[in-house]
Order: structure tokens, then C-alpha cells, then sequence
């Protein structure tokens, strides 16, 4: 552990921007009330203004005479070893990075990207939770958090292909659209994969998967490595590049959508012409030009909900498309969760949360707050456009021992189209 790599970083990352935000914070509190896991459990150190406390030390100690006079009398103290280690728990176990709380904040703090600067504190220190870390480096090494290898990552389309069907075209150079998936679809939800082959190909649209830029999760950006952030993000434009592609389209992941709609072109060269667009968006973009037909109250069997994904709804402003579907889909039996759409509940698992065996208990208190929610409305079955998501509501309901169906909306309309 290095206490100093961790005060340089947070040095070198205070900014005017960063200053601004941080003097403009009155500590009032008011953001606690908007965090799940401050909700879930009542502890006072998961109020985000806390989470960013470290920072906060840095940049007064650093830069303000006050900050100096308080250490001076022993009114503060630096930031030390442990002072790491119990911060790390908190900033990587018990938050998202959700950014639920820059919603409630009378300042318009954006707490969430703080967060994400004390994270990258801890990182330079690496003082990071041993699943997360390894989960990095294997992305970094074999190009997968999951450790799924090119010749895995080949045989598993291949078998997809076969069991559903579909066509999965690999390293079409001159296609129009780069799909890149997640190895949670990969591994664990390989029908949201054939789903969004079938789509793809119902509406006429030239595609391709990358066998070089294959896995879309960002395990970089949930460590708050922004050299690893950089690595990962490039694979995927590299290979972008090299097919000629006028698109990349994230598969059912929000962090990801997050890391390439925005992150990517704040800190390096992104290329130029391409855009960046999510599958939620494209189903809604091909169903209302009509290059797609869906089958209108195919879904009219039981209450189904929807999930606002933190970083496609709230962050990306995804919020119409996927519910205009819905009502389509289920114009009878479409029910809202409350709070929903901006204010939306997070579902716990996000940021790299997952991922992290010691936050089990933490995630799966947040997400009973999820089951409260479903219960309130009698929800048979609950959709969302993110396979994290996905897989917190999959491993959440089994623990809750709920029967509520879990699926993901990529797969819905596939089983829809006309």
C-alpha cells in the first residue's frame, strides 16, 4: 500500500472543476436519503458526502488556508494507511456510482464522479477489493473478466448460433454497426445474445461482432484505473477502426454504455465518425421506422415491470424507448415500480459491486428493497436493458426466494417480432 500514490492522485485530480464542487458542498446530508445502500442499512458512513471525504482532506489540506490551520491544531489529520483500507470498503462495496444522490443535492454536486476520483485514489494505492482486482486483470490479460479466452469467447458464438438459429457474423469488415457484448451475456444470458442477432437481422441491418474487440465491461473504469480504462475502451474502437464500422452499439450493459458514450471521449482520442448507441435505443429506432414489427399484447399475461438501469436510464436519458415498447408489448399489464424512470432504485449490483464477494450481503440488502417494490405492484415478471442488472435480479430473487420472471427486454421482443 502507498498512502502517497493515493494523496498525489488526489491531488493531481483537483481541478477547477473538482474545487468547485467540493467547496460548494454544505454537508447537509441530504444525499444519504437518495442512496440504497444508506437506505438498506442505515449507516451513516454510506452517505455519499462521506465516500468522498478523502478527497475532500486532500484539497483542503492542500489548498486552502483553512484546511492547513485545522491540521495545524489537530483539528483534521492526514489521510493514513487505514484510513485507505476502510474507505476502500466503502467506495467500492457500498456504492454503484449510481449518481441517484447528484439528483437531490440543492448544490448540483455531481457526487457520483467524486466517488469514482476517490476510487482512482485507492487504485494508485492498490487498495482495492482482491475480487475486483482480479476480475481487472484478467480482462487485461485474456481481453475477459470472466477469463473467457479468444477460442472460447469463438466456441461459445458458434454454439449460440447453432442452438438458437441466428446468424452471428465475426470480423465483417465494411459493416455498418459493431455490436459488442458482455461476458455476463456470454457465460450466463446467451439467449439476450441470439435475441440481438435475430433483431438485427429482421430489420436488414449490416453487422458484425470483433474477435479483437469482444467484451464491452470496463473493469478499468469500476477500479477507477484510467490507463486500464483507456486499454479496454481501445480494443473495441481499435477494432472499430479496422472493420470500418459507422457504429458501435452497446449490448444490454449500462457501465459500458457509460464508459463509451461518454468516459471514453474525456480522456482519449475516440474515432471520429463513429457513433456510439445502445441496443435499447436501436430496438426502439427499427420498430419505429418499421424495419421491425412487433406483435402487439404478446406480453398481456401477468403484471411486468420495468427496471431503470442506472447508466442507460438516468445517466443516458433512455427512458421513453424502452417503455413505449412495453406498452406495445403489454398495454394491459405494464406497471410501474415507484420510485421509477430519474428516481429510480438502484438495483445494487452496479460499479463493480457484483463482482465482489464480500458485498453479498450489502447488494442483497439493497435489492430487497427491489423485491418490496415488485411486491407492491403484484409483479409476475420484470424487464430491463442491462445484463448486470440482470444478473443482480437472477441472483436476487433466488436469494428472496421470489417468483417473480426475470428477462431481459433485448429477448422480449425477439419472442415478438412478426
Amino acid at each position: 500500500m502507498n498512502t502517497q500514490s493515493a494523496i498525489n492522485t488526489y491531488v493531481k485530480e483537483i481541478g477547477g472543476w473538482a474545487a468547485s464542487q467540493l467547496e460548494a458542498c454544505t454537508r447537509c446530508g441530504l444525499c444519504a436519503d437518495a442512496c440504497h445502500f444508506y437506505q438498506a442499512t442505515g449507516n451513516p458512513e454510506y452517505a455519499p458526502v462521506w465516500k468522498t471525504e478523502l478527497l475532500r482532506r486532500a484539497y483542503e489540506q492542500r489548498f486552502t488556508i483553512a484546511g492547513r490551520l485545522k491540521l495545524a491544531v489537530g483539528l483534521d489529520k492526514r489521510v493514513t494507511d487505514e484510513d485507505l483500507k476502510h474507505w476502500s470498503t466503502i467506495v467500492y462495496e457500498a456504492c454503484t456510482l449510481c449518481n441517484k444522490c447528484a439528483m437531490v443535492c440543492p448544490m448540483g454536486i455531481q457526487l457520483g464522479p467524486l466517488i469514482h476520483e476517490v476510487r482512482s485514489g485507492m487504485a494508485a494505492a492498490g487498495v482495492v477489493p482482491g475480487d475486483l482486482m482480479s476480475a481487472t486483470m484478467k480482462q487485461k490479460e485474456v481481453g475477459s473478466p470472466l477469463g473467457v479466452t479468444g477460442k472460447t469467447w469463438a466456441e461459445r458464438m458458434e454454439w449460440i448460433g447453432d442452438e438458437w438459429e441466428v446468424k452471428i457474423p465475426v470480423d465483417v469488415k465494411g459493416a455498418d454497426t459493431l455490436v459488442v457484448f458482455t461476458s455476463i451475456e456470454l457465460m450466463k444470458f446467451p439467449d439476450s445474445i441470439a435475441a440481438i442477432a435475430k433483431i438485427m437481422d429482421k430489420a436488414g441491418e449490416k453487422w458484425t461482432t470483433s474477435s479483437n474487440g469482444r467484451e464491452v465491461v470496463n473493469f478499468g473504469f469500476f477500479k477507477a484505473d484510467e490507463e486500464l480504462t483507456k486499454l479496454f475502451l481501445n480494443r473495441v474502437f481499435e477494432a472499430a477502426k479496422e472493420l470500418g464500422v459507422k457504429r458501435i452499439m452497446i449490448s444490454e450493459c449500462g457501465h459500458a454504455y457509460d464508459a463509451f458514450r461518454w468516459t471514453a471521449a474525456n480522456i482519449m482520442e475516440v474515432p471520429k465518425g463513429v457513433a456510439i448507441t445502445h441496443i435499447a435505443q436501436v430496438m426502439h429506432d427499427f420498430w419505429k421506422a418499421g424495419r421491425i414489427k412487433l406483435k402487439k399484447g404478446i406480453y398481456d399475461d401477468g403484471t411486468i415491470t420495468f427496471h431503470d438501469s442506472c447508466k442507460i436510464q438516468r445517466r443516458g436519458g433512455i427512458i421513453k424507448e424502452p417503455r413505449e415498447i412495453l406498452k406495445w408489448l403489454a398495454p394491459r399489464s405494464f406497471k410501474e415500480m415507484t420510485p421509477n424512470k430519474e428516481q429510480a432504485l438502484c438495483c445494487g449490483g452496479g460499479g463493480g459491486v457484483i463482482s465482489i464477494q464480500e458485498a453479498d450481503p450489502l447488494r442483497f440488502a439493497v435489492f430487497g428493497m427491489k423485491v418490496d417494490q415488485m411486491k407492491e405492484i403484484g409483479a409476475k415478471s420484470v424487464c430491463m436493458v442491462c445484463s448486470n442488472c440482470r444478473l443482480q435480479f437472477t441472483e436476487g430473487v433466488a436469494h428472496f426466494n421470489s417468483d417473480v420472471k426475470v428477462r431481459g427486454l433485448s429477448e422480449m421482443v425477439s419472442q415478438a417480432l412478426e
